[in-house]
């Protein structure tokens, strides 16, 4: 009777253990999965803040808006272009970029001239991208 209580008590304990066991895991399963994922918990504030003023300094920009008052915030970007399509780069940084779509100011204005009169019709929203120098 001895061993039989003996082999009792252990495979309680065990199955104590193994019920304990489970119960740690589950709870540390469910403290991993119930904390934040922040991405960039530590934003570099500087950067966070020109990037802001660079976007909406870019949101004054829109369509009816002369290429001349878009040609104070941006610059052209290489790449094949023409006088009503066209992509250009942030002044203060060239890897933000805008692609542009132009009203001629004349009408009989020739494909290949941009004038400082052409109004905007359509723009993108800014986006990333590396430089295109040709």
């Amino acid at each position: 009777m001895g061993i039989a209580l003996e082999h009792f008590c252990y495979v309680s304990v065990k199955c104590h253990m193994k019920t304990l066991l489970a119960s740690a895991l589950v709870l540390l399963l469910a403290c991993c999965l119930s904390t934040p994922c922040r991405a960039g918990s530590n934003p570099d504030k500087d950067l966070t803040k020109k990037v802001s003023d660079i976007l909406t300094e870019c949101k004054k920009i829109a369509p009816g808006t002369t290429r001349a008052e878009l040609l104070k915030v941006f610059t052209t970007e290489g790449g094949i272009s023409t006088a009503t399509r066209r992509t250009f780069a942030h002044r203060l940084c060239p890897y933000i970029k805008v692609d542009v779509e132009f009203i001629p100011s004349e009408p009989k204005q020739n494909a290949l001239e941009e004038r400082p009169t052409d109004i905007i019709s359509k723009i993108s929203r800014p986006y990333l991208e590396w430089s295109i120098i040709d």
